[in-house]
């Protein structure tokens, strides 16, 4: 198969690029790609990469009797975000890897529906890629700013429970088990880190969101993250989206419950509660969560053992729930103090996202979800008596 070199940046996707990409992918029916024009696309997508939407112009002259069909109208490519600081996060944590090996392995058999890869590559050694995707732009989207619905809300969740319901505590089967295990130690202690690493950029950078005692509650949460997960891994185990939010989902324009999900760079293993929280605390208003969130719970845990799901109770639901809206604090702090934000959109959004998690974290009393302190004398104090002292050198450091 010849397959067209990766591109570095938007401008490399040109005409030729394209129909080298969409012949390797198997559409060699097609009509020759003789123009293309690129947009980049999406308020609050493209963190960590770029997100082009393709039109395409096909030259539809043929010989007496050939049967070729014409490309897609439009496409979507994905490449590497053009922000060093954004790559450089990537490719510590494996996001553009993860999202290549989603397309390949797990999307066409998954029980809620991803756009159609037409074309992938990815190249382990400089960590670059490229995804050439079915266009949603039919389907319909919802400001992150105006937040889900509560019938929105309820589409969403069922859409992820059937996913969850599907591969629930089956993470050790092919070909789940090449995925990222968000409980291994060696993630625990990296994920720890990171927060470690952001967290006094983000309170410098948005310490106007944060009460005196959300500050505590952040400052504390450093050298308990890893004993948090540790808590959690105890419980039921699943493969998730791992960004489940607004901007990654499209409704069917019917309103059916259909929907689709885009973006899957931190899909991997991981307690199943953790996108329920990460959309309902993150993409739906602090008004229509507080109303209905108790309820989309209750359904989400009727769905579950519907799948066949034995045990699996509202209350561990209810527990795991108020977990994960602590543990939305950790994926805020990494976006906060980690990524480059000058982009004003991004950082509205940015902005809105830790408005509503700092307000959820408090009506749910996540810091009851806090664990104690570890052992001193175990791995876990011993990681916690780093986190505490390197924190306070940090943020010493930075004034």
């Amino acid at each position: 198969m010849n397959r067209p070199p990766i591109p570095r940046d938007p401008g490399e996707v040109t005409a030729q690029w394209m129909q080298q990409a969409l012949t390797a992918g198997g559409r060699s029916d097609l009509f020759p790609v003789v123009e293309i024009t690129r947009e980049e696309i999406g308020t609050g997508v493209g963190f960590m990469g770029t997100v082009l939407r393709c039109k395409l112009r096909c030259d539809e002259a043929k010989a007496p009797g050939e049967q070729s069909l014409c490309a897609p109208a439009t496409v979507i490519v994905k490449l590497p975000s053009p922000l060093a600081k954004n790559r450089r996060l990537s490719r510590r944590l494996g996001l553009y890897k993860r999202e290549y090996d989603l397309y390949r392995l797990i999307a066409s058999q998954a029980p809620v529906r991803s756009p159609a890869l037409l074309y992938g590559d990815y190249e382990a050694g400089s960590d670059r890629f490229v995804l050439v995707l079915e266009d949603f732009g039919e389907w319909q989207s919802v400001s992150h700013f105006e937040g889900a619905s509560a019938e929105q809300t309820r589409r969403a969740i069922r859409a992820i429970a059937r996913l969850h319901g599907t591969y629930w505590n089956r993470t050790d089967q092919p070909p789940l088990n090449r995925f990222t295990d968000s409980f291994s130690t060696r993630r625990r202690i990296l994920i720890q880190l990171v927060y470690l690493a952001n967290l006094a950029p983000t309170l410098e950078r948005f310490g106007s969101f944060f009460s005196e005692d959300m500050r505590r509650l952040a400052e504390t949460y450093a050298s308990r993250i890893d004993s948090q997960i540790v808590r959690i891994a105890a419980g039921p185990k699943t493969f998730s989206h791992g960004d489940f939010r607004l901007d990654n989902i499209f409704f069917a324009a019917d309103g059916g419950d259909e929907i689709a999900l885009i973006d899957w760079q931190v899909s991997g293993l991981r307690s199943p509660l953790f996108d329920v929280a990460f959309f309902l605390v993150g993409s739906v208003t602090t008004e229509v969560r507080r109303r209905i969130e108790r309820e989309v719970l209750e359904e989400y845990t009727e769905i579950i053992a519907d799948m066949g799901v034995k045990g699996f109770t509202f209350a561990e639901c209810w527990r795991l729930y108020r977990e994960h809206s602590l543990g939305n604090l950790l994926v805020m702090v990494l976006a906060c103090g980690g990524l480059a934000l000058e982009d004003e959109g991004r950082r509205k959004v940015v902005e809105v996202g830790l408005q509503r998690v700092l307000t959820a974290v408090e009506d749910l009393d996540g810091g009851e979800c806090m664990p104690g302190p570890a052992p001193l004398f175990g791995r876990g104090g011993a990681l916690a008596a780093f986190s505490r002292g390197a924190y306070g050198v940090v943020k010493a450091l930075r004034g």
